[in-house]
């Protein structure tokens, strides 16, 4: 059904709104009933304007960029209100008016007429697809999933141009979609590639071409930036934002990350359980927060200001008002957690480490050569202490993680923990089994990494059963404490993995990490998937553990605000080399690599 609210052409065109969405709800057919993901939603996007959609998971930002689109499947949604796209006049480009099937017209003078609005809730799928593209379109989270596995990217990029033009030529398209590559920063020559041969901040430039190649009237984003490294993110957040401009298209930028909006919006729209919290402008919503749900979300992500080691500001521990900030301490006195003192020996250690992948067959005849993931890194994790082990996405990380828990061989090096030789662990059983009951790993994707067949009790308890003599009734008292200590109970014990949240996922899988009392915990993006307020949860629990059981961790992670406020010492990884090591004051105050003054130049 649709809202009985009536845009006044005349009064939308002074307004100059491109996207006027009023009491839009949305609601899933469920076997229960009706789920409401969004519930009376207001708002305006003028031309060139940017507005950022803030909440957690759950909140309804997608669906609402999904009901912009006309995506939902009018079988099992029940959309209501309005959404209208055009009406205004573009702020910027090429000035261009759109015939009635939404596809670029001749070129207008300046007094050109504001385009007619088009309704979108209830209209017909083939007048939807001609909007789709041409009027509004939309840069989506995974780029992999986004684009066809078996085109090339020019091929897509020329298809997508060709839907919304009158007969172009083949040559016009791919002249088209070469020139929109280069703008995007991806040179001509790799139009012929498959987005698997490209890296995923190069996929992601693809698919803002893809969306912006018609030069839209409306562009949704809808987390692009999330699943990359920061320096990535600041070079596509500022590509969005150079390309808006010139061609006056107004953004809708869907988030959880109150830097990103910080960064580029005009205006933030704050949202929680499909009902907005509060809107206004950026900055005053920023500095000067009304609700508590807001300032939760801004203070629950730490920054480079954030003083380390002090406890995070989550949804459920608001951040403090005026009045407990008067109790609090200030920002000069020293975090609750000094730097763990230097010359600690040392628990594990790395020694000239490289590891080396075969490289696939050049022909019958020849193999090529050997690609280096890690070349000669030397570092060691000291007795309760944190290292933060930093690098973009192909560094590394990840490899010496697997390195140090004995799960990968080493081409070349030495590793040892506590004094003794592990470099062969993962070819020898026995060994392997020994330093899995002192070396635990917490993976970045809870879900994938929790089996689906088994309940939780199941999954804490299989290190006990394959390590342990304990019998069942004993097994279940440790999962018991267990989940406890994670900030769960035994209620959950018999449930699965899909029906807990992805905090809750992430705190089963730190508890599984912790059933045989490890000594050194391997965190691999532990919180890189979660919202911000489930982060600040995760980083507030693993620092309680840390303080309660003396753990020593190796804490992997692109974010470096997040490194800075939980670590006390950095490594620096790039392609595979160690750039730098120090103390979290010497690195992020007197960084002496270049590589690290721009990670941290990136940082917004």
């Amino acid at each position: 059904m649709k809202a009985d609210w009536k845009a006044d052409p005349e009064t939308e065109g002074e307004r100059g709104a491109v996207l006027s969405v009023r009491d839009l709800s949305v609601a899933f057919e469920s076997p229960r009933g009706p789920v409401t993901a969004v519930a009376g939603v207001s708002f305006e996007l003028a031309p060139g304007e940017t507005l950022g959609l803030v909440g957690e998971s759950g909140s309804g930002k997608s669906s609402i960029g999904l009901a912009t689109m006309g995506l939902h499947d009018p079988g099992r949604t029940r959309i209501g209100g309005s959404v209208r796209i055009g009406g205004g006049v573009r702020g910027g480009g090429s000035g261009r008016g759109r015939d009635v099937g939404g596809r670029p017209a001749r070129a207008q003078g300046p007094d050109t007429v504001p385009e007619a609005a088009v309704e979108v809730v209830g209209a017909p799928e083939a007048r939807l697809r001609t909007l789709r593209g041409a009027r509004v379109a939309m840069v989506f989270q995974d780029a992999l999933d986004a684009l066809s596995p078996y085109h090339s990217v020019g091929a897509q990029l020329a298809e997508a141009y060709r839907i919304h033009h009158r007969r172009p030529g083949r040559r016009q398209a791919r002249e088209r979609a070469a020139a929109m590559l280069e703008r995007v920063g991806i040179p001509a020559r790799r139009a012929g590639d498959h987005p698997h041969q490209l890296s995923g901040g190069m996929r992601q430039r693809v698919v803002i071409a893809m969306a912006l190649i018609n030069e839209p009237d409306v562009l949704i984003a809808d987390e692009p930036t999330t699943a990359l490294d920061s320096r990535v993110q600041r070079q596509v957040l500022d590509l969005l934002r150079d390309l808006q401009a010139e061609a006056g298209t107004a953004m809708l930028l869907i988030t959880h990350d109150v830097g990103v909006v910080a960064a580029t919006c005009d205006r933030m729209l704050v949202m929680r359980s499909g009902r907005v919290v509060e809107q206004g402008p950026t900055e005053r919503l920023r500095t000067t927060p009304d609700h508590p749900y807001t300032r939760a979300l801004i203070g629950a992500a730490p920054t480079l200001d954030t003083v380390p080691g002090t406890r995070l500001p989550t949804v459920d521990e608001p951040a403090p008002t005026p009045e407990r900030e008067r109790h609090a301490l200030p920002a000069s006195v020293p975090a609750p957690r000094p730097t763990a003192p230097p010359h600690r020996p040392a628990l594990a250690e790395l020694a000239d480490v490289r590891v080396e992948f075969p490289a696939r067959r050049g022909s019958l005849l020849r193999r090529g050569r050997p690609v280096a993931a890690v070349r000669g890194v030397s570092l060691h994790v000291a007795r309760g202490e944190t290292l933060g082990l930093v690098g973009e996405s192909g560094s590394g990380k990840s490899t010496l993680a697997r390195v140090l828990a004995g799960l990968r061989q080493p081409t070349a090096g030495a590793v040892r923990f506590d004094g003794r030789d592990i470099t062969r662990a993962a070819s020898d059983t026995r060994l392997r089994r020994e330093l899995s009951r002192e070396v635990q790993l917490v993976f970045q994707d809870p879900y994938a990494s929790l089996n689906p067949g088994r309940t939780v009790e199941e999954i804490v308890t299989t290190p006990l059963r394959i390590h342990t003599t304990l019998d069942a009734r004993s097994r279940r008292l440790r999962a018991v404490e267990l989940l406890d200590q994670v900030g769960l109970s035994s209620a959950h014990l018999p449930r699965y993995p899909h029906e807990f949240s992805g905090g809750q996922r992430q705190r089963i899988g730190i508890a599984r990490a912790l059933a045989l009392r490890p000594r050194l915990v391997i965190a691999d993006e532990p919180v890189s998937a979660l919202d911000v307020s489930v982060q600040a949860q995760v980083l507030n629990l693993l620092m309680d553990l840390r303080a309660e059981l003396g753990l020593s961790l190796l804490f992997i992670s692109h974010d470096l605000a997040v490194v800075r406020h939980f670590c006390d010492r950095i490594a620096v990884l790039r392609d595979g080399e160690l750039v730098e090591t120090g103390t979290r004051d010497a690195v992020f105050t007197t960084p002496r690599a270049p590589y690290t003054r721009e990670l941290l130049d990136a940082v917004l």
